[in-house]
């Protein structure tokens, strides 16, 4: 019985965890309809305790880094350079001018020389998610344990992780903390990061106009069937055909989401949500939903495999060594999202028939800035051991039979991974 309703649990996806469709969740709150530049989602949660003669001995965690900036100058440029271009040859429309005015502003206010870099609110999220785990997780930290800490090298990922250890300091200041910023541990922090010294090799991506994915989908013809971006064109420059000369219209449009839903990870009262419409902005989101189902899920890519491998190895290592001790890990969006749907974690699993069916059950706003997921493991004094999976604080459902509420066997989940990614 547990297992039909742990399969039911799984097929019925997004409606069953949050009883909305992804459109429905996005009508609701269309910062949401930003994807991976959603924010952090705070909010009340259960806490299930290991069943009667368990105690929790170790906790492995992997986070995003928090709310950043857009990444570099030449994101920036994409919207507001051809914008800027089209005002000064008198190529906006009112609209346009509303919008190059507005966007040039918040700019020069709040972005730039900050390209990539984690912002005051990438700090606060993080701050306030060790302090959440923390008191979710009372029983294991008043056991004193071990903290080791790494993030990749990449400035807002070791900035997030120095907030992070401020709060669980806050929270513990006898706490025995250690933290890097490595290059040997990119296997499990960022495997396909062109600067690891362990990277397999895999094919170079190509742009993302010319990615095709495993049902022969191209990218072009995706946003074509949803959204009108001549349409959106038109209502911003006097001739749509204006940015053609630079990367095109198509791509304009994708440049200017970028810009308009990374504001809410900034510091700024601004907002330039008016650009697109209500109805525009869903398939805006199912566009960026399928370019990372591309960049992050099987059978898509398995290229952040080696993080999958180093989490379960090091869980292992660490329940051998038989103390009290807290794994933490501080990286990217899609290695988090690799993880989510490699494990099966709420349904990300599900390969749908085509592309059309990817955002029923994979939704990449799970990865918001500053997304947390963490194992928690414990064991019993027959050397069992149970875990359970938690994603930015909710308790996931994995593709297994339970033993008891979310806590799985650890067997049963290492045996899932092996069978599905086995090492060669």
């Amino acid at each position: 019985m547990k297992r039909i309703i742990s399969i039911l649990f799984l097929l019925l996806g997004t409606l069953v965890l949050y009883g909305q469709s992804a459109r429905e969740q996005i009508q609701e709150n269309p910062n949401r309809a930003g994807g991976v530049y959603y924010m952090y989602e705070f909010h009340p949660h259960q806490v299930t305790a290991p069943p009667r003669g368990y105690k929790p001995v170790y906790l492995s965690h992997y986070g995003r880094h928090g709310a950043r900036y857009l990444l570099n100058e030449t994101q920036y440029e994409r919207s507001l350079g051809v914008l800027k271009a089209a005002h000064e040859a008198g190529a906006l429309t009112e609209t346009g001018e509303r919008l190059w005015e507005e966007a040039s502003a918040y700019f020069m206010e709040t972005c730039q020389y900050r390209y990539g870099d984690l912002t005051p609110l990438g700090w606060d999220q993080h701050f306030r998610i060790a302090q959440e785990i923390y008191a979710d997780n009372r029983a294991l930290f008043r056991r004193h344990p071990s903290v080791e800490a790494g993030a990749t090298q990449v400035p807002r990922c070791i900035v997030s992780m120095t907030a992070f250890l401020q709060g669980l300091a806050a929270k513990d200041r006898k706490l025995d903390i250690r933290a890097n910023a490595s290059l040997a541990d990119l296997d499990a922090l960022n495997p396909h990061a062109s600067e690891n010294p362990r990277r397999q090799n895999v094919p170079m991506e190509e742009g993302r106009y010319k990615r095709t994915d495993p049902w022969g989908t191209k990218l072009a013809g995706f946003i074509d069937a949803r959204v009108d971006w001549k349409a959106i064109s038109a209502r911003i420059f006097t001739d749509p055909e204006f940015p053609k000369s630079y990367r095109g219209a198509r791509a304009f449009v994708t440049d200017l989401y970028d810009l308009v839903f990374n504001m809410q990870c900034t510091p700024t009262v601004r907002s330039l949500m008016w650009v697109f419409t209500e109805e525009e902005r869903y398939p805006l989101w199912e566009v960026n939903n399928y370019i990372h189902y591309m960049e992050a899920a099987p059978p898509a890519t398995v290229r952040d495999l080696p993080a999958l491998w180093n989490l379960v190895a090091d869980a292992d290592d660490a329940l051998a060594a038989g103390k009290p001790a807290v794994r933490l890990r501080f990286g990217h969006d899609t290695v988090f999202l690799a993880i989510m749907s490699m494990v099966g974690a709420d349904g990300f699993d599900i390969v749908p028939t085509s592309a059309d069916g990817i955002s029923e059950t994979w939704l990449n706003y799970r990865a918001p800035m500053a997304a947390t997921l963490y194992f928690l493991f414990c064991v019993n004094k027959q050397g069992r051991v149970l875990v359970k999976m938690v994603v930015n604080g909710d308790e996931a459902a994995l593709p297994l039979t339970p033993v008891s509420g979310p806590w799985y066997d650890w067997e049963d989940l290492k045996a899932l991974i092996n069978a599905r990614y086995p090492q060669s």
